[in-house]
């Protein structure tokens, strides 16, 4: 993908129901891989959402408040999951002959009318809708800034609201889909009276990989005071420099050998 896309995909909607979606949260919030949260309060987080237990069923908890539910690495305890990422992945017309990494696949469910604050994220992703409507709103790359950029992985995931003018919308209802490449910065509505329902994946392509390498490499050099530190692509040469940089504190550090050598 070099801009975001749109998707039509066949998925099983027993596995999406909000009774089987009720038995999985108790299943993962045990283990840390559910749990809920209060709704962004708008277009701009300011704090992360307070956790949220859940005594009642899910329909009737997201009903009646502003919630994001979430479950997250959904394969490494749900495998049921996997031949829906598989069809998505297809749909989305993913080459699966390359090496894609950091594959993450989870699960959203938010109340009628909860947004998604302003963010944008640093692998591609693919997402489908399964209830309700998710509502993206994807701008261009370049209306972060190269500090927004470098802090992507730093804690600077959701960003400070601005008028973005919008490149594309995707009002996805069940069975719909859209795509990004990393750091696209967007937002999402959940308009309506139904629960919105979301299946998402994310991934690193080998090109992905590289250019987060020089983008934390960056995030070192500016937290040193190296003031204007090129982003990526713009010289090839001090890209891979930044690579072996980066390859070289992963070793150090024992973090991130999943992309040491790419």
């Amino acid at each position: 993908m070099d801009t975001p896309i749109g998707f039509d995909v066949d998925l099983d909607p027993d596995l999406f129901s909000l009774d089987r979606l009720d038995a999985l949260y108790r299943r993962g919030v045990e283990s840390g891989n559910a749990g809920a949260q209060a709704a962004d309060p708008g277009v701009e987080r300011n704090d992360d959402p307070p956790l949220i237990p859940l005594q009642r069923p899910l329909a009737e908890e997201v009903a009646d408040r502003k919630l994001q539910v979430w479950f997250r690495d959904l394969l490494s305890w749900a495998p049921e999951y996997g031949e829906s990422r598989d069809r998505v992945l297809e749909a989305a017309g993913v080459d699966r002959s390359q090496q894609l990494f950091n594959f993450e696949v989870n699960a959203r469910i938010f109340s009628p009318e909860g947004p998604v604050a302003l963010h944008a994220d640093p692998e591609s992703q693919l997402n489908v809708g399964m209830g309700g409507r998710n509502t993206w709103h994807f701008s261009w790359p370049s209306g972060l800034s190269q500090e927004e950029h470098e802090n992507l992985l730093h804690g600077g995931h959701f960003l400070q609201w601005r008028e973005l003018e919008v490149w594309q919308t995707y009002d996805l209802h069940a069975g719909q889909g859209c795509g990004a490449p990393p750091r696209w910065p967007h937002w999402i509505e959940h308009p309506g009276p139904d629960p919105a329902i979301s299946f998402e994946i994310g991934y690193f392509t080998a090109d992905d990989v590289r250019d987060r390498k020089v983008w934390d490499v960056n995030w070192m050099l500016r937290k040193s005071r190296f003031v204007s530190p090129r982003p990526p692509r713009e010289s090839v040469r001090k890209d891979r420099v930044k690579h072996r940089v980066f390859d070289a504190i992963s070793l150090a550090t024992r973090r991130g050998s999943e992309f040491r050598g790419v």
